[in-house]
């Protein structure tokens, strides 16, 4: 006789990537599949492929993204993935990405990786949770991601605008393919504004840099180099990492008001989140069983705001 269980559609997620692990360490299966959140952003030409579909396609907004998924923006083009605790993860032009690993319980927490292999990205935390965990690899360290805001260039550009700055200087040799910065936006210990306080932990060749306030930077010059921080990045460089993840609002940085920059950037993805419950066939996580849409109950969908300059 089958006996069927009922269980919460927000628990299914979590259920589903589970189980995509246990198999996949099995090497039964992969955990191509699993959703880790969607597209809300896009900005010209970004491709998508994976170990099930190696040819690269265009990538459209509210695409569903997930487990294994290599992402490409090509050249003025951006890109910004709604994941499914509300976390924000924005590539800039140029950039490679994969996610490798995504487990959400809204009662549990997060636990994000994901790999840059080469260009510029942003991962802003999502609800507050304090055991949610996120993890970002470069080609040569590991950036460890509590409850903030994180910038971060791979490749050429990190090498150019770390050289220009006084703590790192033009006599340290870098890899023009690998070379990670890091800096942290916001917000640190002190810091207000209203995200959630957190650091970032850079580590490479059995060093860890701690960043745990906003505009502390670290940098990986090569492979097998320790990283160089923390420091604190100039105006400067932080108006260049700031243009090559949003180009519009690249002046936020030559002043004070980076933290409002960020905690604007913190209001639009909350704004965007509802994208995350426009799909007709899934609830939001952490949403009752059963309870109804407005659309289902026949009430008028709110206004949404007006959409102001995307980070």
């Amino acid at each position: 006789m089958a006996i069927f269980v009922s269980i919460p559609r927000h628990r299914r997620f979590v259920l589903a990537a589970t189980a995509a692990a246990a198999a996949l360490s099995a090497g039964t299966v992969s955990a191509q599949g699993v959703q880790v959140g969607i597209v809300a952003a896009i900005v010209g030409d970004v491709r998508m492929s994976n170990a099930a579909a190696p040819e690269e396609r265009k990538v459209a907004r509210k695409q569903r993204v997930s487990w294994g998924d290599l992402v490409r923006t090509r050249k003025k083009s951006q890109l910004q993935i709604l994941l499914l605790d509300r976390s924000n993860f924005s590539i800039g032009a140029n950039t490679r990405i994969r996610i490798d690993r995504f487990v959400y319980d809204p009662s549990e927490g997060r636990s994000f990786v994901a790999r840059v292999i080469e260009g510029a990205f942003r991962f802003m935390s999502g609800r507050e949770n304090a055991n949610s965990t996120a993890q970002v690899d470069s080609p040569i360290g590991t950036i460890g991601i509590r409850g903030t805001a994180l910038d971060g260039v791979v490749g050429e550009d990190a090498v150019e605008i770390a050289r220009n700055e006084p703590a790192v200087g033009r006599d340290v040799r870098s890899d023009e393919d690998t070379a990670t910065l890091l800096v942290l936006r916001g917000p640190g210990a002190a810091t207000q504004g209203g995200l959630t306080p957190g650091v970032a932990e850079v580590s490479a060749a059995g060093k860890t840099v701690t960043l745990d306030q906003p505009e502390l930077a670290a940098y990986i010059p090569r492979p097998g180099a320790e990283p160089i921080g923390p420091f604190r990045i100039s105006p400067a460089g932080l108006s260049k990492v700031q243009d090559l993840l949003a180009p519009s609002v690249a002046q936020a940085g030559k002043g004070n008001n980076l933290l409002r920059a960020i905690v604007a950037g913190a209001v639009a993805a909350g704004a965007a989140a509802v994208l995350l419950s426009d799909d007709d066939d899934d609830q939001p996580p952490g949403q009752p069983q059963g309870s109804q849409s407005r659309e289902d109950s026949g009430q008028a969908p709110p206004r949404r705001p007006a959409r102001g300059n995307d980070n």
